[in-house]
């Protein structure tokens, strides 16, 4: 990339940036354009899939149903209306949260992509060792997190509305724009909830923040968890379980995770020392 470093008069070390002697200097407003560029692509396949979706809807529409099918015996199927609404618009809300849904899900590993691109020139070595394995498990645990949270936790919380609902003998009605709009979200921040172990084993890797200290926060964290569980799922101490414990799980998959590469890094550079010998 561009003359944001300056020039050394020593020869660089393994860990500076090998971009500062690209002969192809890049001023601001070429940073500036590279960025919108790595922006409008996955941009442009959200708003593709976003178009897909809304032609497919129909199909799209039954595919999400499984949640809530799922609470239903085939006896209640029967008798099953499907989702009503009273709002001549929330046919329109309800579109627009299945389109995110399908639009996010899709893109992520484009941006995901033309990001690492962007940023890998002006990465050190050893941040350019994370980057592509980084992407990768970025998306895998988003789809993780995505996949647990549609047919592991939306089933179990739905049961738990509808039982509440039955214990006070309140007709359910479902409505079609708060439905999705409770799957969509629901998806989506699982799917990001489920990236801080990666984000914890990058910033242990770079020295951001040592094991030590996230081992220290291990405490406050877990009730963090908790708390999100229960801002995002019905008041239900089961669901909220089902929400926080894989979080607590991969949490502590980050730490062994990231001792495991801090163990290994010191072992490559106690070779190299003994080679420079």
């Amino acid at each position: 990339m561009s003359d944001l470093v300056p020039a050394k008069e020593t020869e660089e070390s393994d860990d500076e940036m090998d971009w500062a002697d690209d002969p192809k200097k890049m001023g601001f407003l070429d940073h500036v354009e590279e960025l919108r560029w790595t922006l409008i692509k996955p941009l442009a396949v959200f708003f593709l899939t976003f178009a897909l979706t809304i032609v497919f809807i129909q199909q799209v529409k039954e595919v999400l149903m499984f949640p809530l099918s799922e609470n239903y015996s085939a006896s209640d199927l029967e008798t099953f209306n499907g989702l009503a609404t009273r709002n001549p618009t929330g046919v329109f809300t309800a579109m627009l949260h299945i389109g995110l849904l399908c639009g996010v899900t899709v893109a992520s590993p484009v941006f995901l992509f033309y990001l690492g691109k962007f940023l890998s020139p002006a990465l050190t070595k050893k941040e350019k060792k994370l980057l592509l394995p980084g992407c990768i498990s970025a998306f895998f645990l988003f789809i993780l997190g995505a996949a647990f949270a549609f047919f592991a936790l939306l089933p179990k919380a739905i049961d738990v509305t509808m039982e509440f609902n039955r214990m006070m003998g309140f007709q359910i009605i479902w409505s079609p724009d708060s439905y999705f709009g409770f799957i969509t979200w629901i998806v989506l921040g699982m799917g990001v909830s489920f990236q801080f172990p990666l984000v914890a084993v990058v910033l242990v890797y770079l020295d951001v923040v040592s094991l030590e200290k996230l081992r220290s926060l291990r405490r406050v964290l877990i009730v963090v968890f908790f708390i999100a569980a229960a801002v995002l799922t019905p008041p239900d101490p089961v669901t909220q379980i089902m929400m926080a414990l894989p979080m607590i799980v991969l949490y502590e998959i980050s730490l062994i995770v990231a001792g495991f590469l801090l163990r290994k890094r010191k072992k490559a550079e106690e070779e190299e020392e003994l080679e420079d010998v």
